[in-house]
């Protein structure tokens, strides 16, 4: 399992929903076969892979990204 992801994503505010599911405002973040994982948008629109040695840091960025709860949130365009 990919605790560290868990970890970062439960400290930004992401509800685990089951054993293998996080979420937060419709993103779905899962875990797959060995310690690969998947990033789902709102309603299915995009799909995202990550490779079981992708850093959890990266994953947690897309993750948070794809939720709108990064950095650059409320910012001026």
């Amino acid at each position: 399992m990919r605790y560290d992801v868990r970890r970062m994503l439960i400290a930004r505010g992401w509800a685990q929903d089951g054993e293998w599911f996080m979420r937060k405002n419709n993103v779905l973040w899962t875990e797959t076969a060995g310690r690969a994982s998947g990033l789902d948008g709102p309603d299915g629109r995009y799909v995202v892979e990550f490779a079981s040695d992708v850093p959890a840091r990266v994953i947690v960025a897309a993750c948070e990204a794809a939720a709108n709860t990064g950095p650059t949130q409320g910012s001026a365009a």
